[in-house]
């Protein structure tokens, strides 16, 4: 994993969906209908906080970088032993698998659709 490309496809699926409309509760349609609200409390925090989290990263040194991306894909695999839905802890890990598995700026995608599925999921 290069983690500033990976930092570019995070800012990028963010600015993406905030043009999209994706933070607001109307973007579309509920992903799952039956998660409980203590799940979807955990998933609008992850949802809500992934660019404030990762953006700073794009000015730290690589070791750095490096070392907080996998504490935080280590936090959100931590995450999904909170949920109680197997919906949540699948969307918690689709997240966690986009990061991990993004190489640069084409991993956008996959990372976009992670957020907007975390958004729209309650």
């Amino acid at each position: 994993m290069k983690i500033r490309p990976v930092v570019l496809a995070v800012l990028f699926a963010a600015a993406t969906a905030v043009g999209a409309g994706w933070t607001t509760a109307a973007a579309a349609p509920l992903v799952h209908a039956d998660i409980p609200s203590s799940d979807c409390a955990v998933l609008k925090q992850i949802a809500g906080s992934v660019v404030g989290t990762l953006a700073p990263l794009q000015s730290a040194p690589p070791d750095e970088a490096a070392a907080t991306m996998a504490n935080y894909v280590a936090n959100l695999r931590a995450k999904e032993g909170q949920v109680s839905s197997p919906e949540a802890a699948a969307d918690i890990e689709g997240l966690a698998s986009a990061l991990e598995n993004a190489t640069g700026p084409d991993g956008a995608g996959a990372i976009y659709s992670a957020i907007g599925k975390m958004n729209n999921a309650c």
